[in-house]
């Protein structure tokens, strides 16, 4: 495996279906689909799933569950280890669901943080998906340790119930598109994402095979 910067324009798909029980044919029909990554989840995404994405010509990154937050990132990294993802790939944290808005601001901002530098004392790009709900501000989300954003295909507010586009003076450099499901003809359930670069001119890092 390779790691190498993702281009402006690749449309990818996430898909949970496909990280616990997907197949080569599915890979290949989301490749003849157009498809140029795919994001699978750590702890669901086994070593012959990786490979049936990577031998369909699709590049790979890893995402978390949401909530891995809360448990810090050993698991996570065990994972990665597993698989053989190389250093240097861009790892999602998924950060959303209730549980956020009833965490104390301060205390979350430490757990992402916390999360954030394990990942890169590791050698990864850390990275963070936000979908609602989820308690952070645009200004505050800028401040994180993370070092890459992707934003969720839902109608995202923060913890005062503002809406906001991206994070203050950054922005996103991957956006789940709207509506989701697509694909499904070629047998599983998957959103889709598109690259962008953000305000700061940054990518995200995938994995290909070498």
């Amino acid at each position: 495996m390779r790691v190498e910067p993702a281009f402006v324009g690749a449309r990818g798909v996430d898909s949970l279906p496909f990280s616990q029980g997907g197949t080569a044919a599915q890979a290949q029909a989301l490749a003849a689909r157009g498809v140029d990554f795919f994001v699978g989840y750590l702890g669901a995404m086994s070593a012959g799933r990786l490979a049936a994405v990577l031998d369909a010509g699709l590049a790979f990154m890893p995402v978390t569950f949401a909530g891995a937050v809360f448990n810090g990132a050993e698991d996570e990294l065990a994972q990665l280890a597993h698989l053989g993802i190389p250093l240097g790939t861009t790892v999602w944290l998924d950060l959303e669901g209730a549980k956020t808005l009833t965490v104390p601001i301060d205390v979350l901002t430490r757990q992402v943080n916390d999360w954030a530098a394990k990942i890169a004392a590791a050698g990864y790009m850390p990275g963070l998906y936000i979908a609602p709900p989820q308690p952070f501000t645009g200004p505050e989300l800028a401040k994180l340790a993370v070092t890459r954003y992707w934003n969720s295909a839902g109608r995202v507010q923060d913890r005062n119930g503002k809406i906001w586009d991206e994070p203050e003076g950054c922005g996103f450099c991957m956006r789940q598109a709207y509506p989701q499901g697509n694909f499904r003809d070629t047998g599983v359930f998957v959103d889709v994402d598109i690259i962008w670069q953000d305000r700061r001119g940054r990518v995200p890092s995938w994995v290909r095979a070498s």
